[in-house]
């Protein structure tokens, strides 16, 4: 139902619900114009016949017999032309009065007629001479359709004529529903209060279901919009469930791979530690065996040609092995990271103290560099001088004044005491004196 309000356009569901509203409003009026004129027009006219059969045949007798026509046709005429009353000859072949007074329209008027008096549902009444008291027909109730007869025309009395009633025809519904629209709706009389009735009735309950129709139309645009707005965040979230679901197999794929690259990293980190402990106990050996001192104390070594003086401590101590509990390498992978935050504490401090012995070892060498290159100069210079001492013996066998006092640095001795003249030459020696130490 509710698709089918949505699915209709406004200007095919107002007509519907207004045509739907006149075709309740002209069934209703028919049920009402049935009621009033087949139902109560009817059972009026039924009682006024009932009492007339009671109370006019004696009158009417008493009129003729004194012939009183102007009594007559004004007792006839009294009906105001609703139904009609007629008299006719006893043979019934005569019409001798009739009810000359119109109501509006003419209904029975047509009736008037021998022929169709005979055809008339509701049966005559008798005028006698001398009047009969007792009536001939009654009705039993207002609801009767045929009227009973109660009595019977006593012997000897002469008959006058015969009354007839005739009842008022109904107009058409088309005709009684045009009479209230076109002249004059506004009147609340007859049949035409009902109808005003209907009308108004009708009119509101059809602006009562455009009104039901159009707020329950808006109601369901309402909740349309809001299940649409429901389902686009719903969408939404979906994706950012969709989404999340995609970053969290990335973040287990790189979970996986970061405990991969742990445990590699953990591999290396022991073998590191190794091979940094085999460093320092090859180092310390090294030192221990080549550098230091035997007391352990600080060796300080000068050199005296030109007043250079170099000099280099080191630790005669072994280097310290940190105390750090190897484990296979085969481990859970969530207490790699711990492990290897446990070992960079010591590997810090381990390379600490190898980067304070590579700086102690680089100035011992810068300063063994430099001894070496002061130790060459000097070696250069006694060369060139033993050089020079020995082309100056050969030439005059007399040392030159001042040569035989020069003296060497105690560090790179040089001969004093010149050969003499008649020892062998001395053999050509190297360029250079090997002062390394053996």
């Amino acid at each position: 139902m509710d698709k089918f309000l949505l699915s209709l356009k406004n200007r095919v569901l107002v007509p519907s619900i207004c045509l739907t509203g006149m075709c309740l409003w002209l069934i209703i009026c028919h049920v009402h114009y049935h009621s009033y004129w087949m139902g109560t027009i009817y059972r009026v006219q039924t009682t006024d016949f009932n009492l007339l059969h009671h109370t006019l045949p004696p009158v009417l007798s008493d009129m003729i017999l004194a012939n009183r026509d102007d009594l007559i046709q004004r007792t006839l005429d009294c009906s105001f032309g609703l139904f009609g009353m007629v008299i006719t000859d006893p043979s019934g072949e005569n019409v001798l009065y009739k009810t000359e007074k119109i109501y509006r329209r003419e209904s029975w008027q047509k009736r008037v007629q021998p022929e169709s008096l005979l055809k008339e549902s509701e049966p005559y009444d008798l005028l006698t001479d001398p009047p009969q008291l007792e009536p001939l027909f009654a009705h039993k109730s207002p609801r009767s359709t045929q009227a009973v007869q109660v009595g019977t025309t006593k012997r000897g009395v002469k008959v006058l004529g015969r009354l007839y009633y005739l009842r008022s025809a109904p107009p058409s519904f088309a005709e009684d529903l045009s009479n209230f629209l076109l002249n004059g709706f506004w009147e609340l009389s007859g049949s035409k209060r009902g109808y005003c009735y209907i009308t108004c009735s009708c009119i509101g309950f059809t602006l009562a279901i455009l009104l039901l129709v159009y707020l329950r139309r808006r109601g369901i645009e309402l909740k349309q919009k809001e299940l649409e707005h429901m389902q686009r965040e719903l969408d939404i979230r979906k994706k950012a469930l969709e989404s999340l679901g995609s970053e969290l197999a990335t973040q287990k794929a790189r979970k996986v791979w970061l405990e991969r690259e742990a445990d590699q990293a953990y591999k290396r980190a022991i073998g590191l530690k190794q091979s940094l402990e085999r460093l320092k106990e090859s180092l310390g050996g090294a030192m221990q065996d080549n550098f230091a001192p035997a007391d352990g104390s600080q060796t300080v070594v000068s050199t005296g040609a030109n007043g250079v003086t170099g000099g280099s401590g080191i630790s005669g101590t072994n280097g310290r092995i940190s105390q750090i509990k190897i484990r296979p390498p085969v481990a859970p992978p969530g207490s790699i990271l711990e492990e290897i935050e446990s070992l960079l504490p010591a590997l810090s401090e381990n390379a600490k103290n190898l980067r304070s012995q590579a700086d102690v070892l680089q100035d011992y060498c810068s300063a063994l560099e430099d001894r070496q290159v002061e130790m060459r100069k000097i070696v250069e210079n006694a060369f060139s001088r033993t050089t020079a001492i020995t082309g100056a013996t050969n030439s005059s066998g007399v040392a030159p004044p001042g040569l035989a006092s020069t003296q060497v640095s105690p560090a790179a001795p040089a001969p004093s005491v010149l050969p003499a003249a008649n020892a062998p030459a001395p053999e050509p020696g190297p360029d250079f004196i090997d002062m390394s130490p053996r």
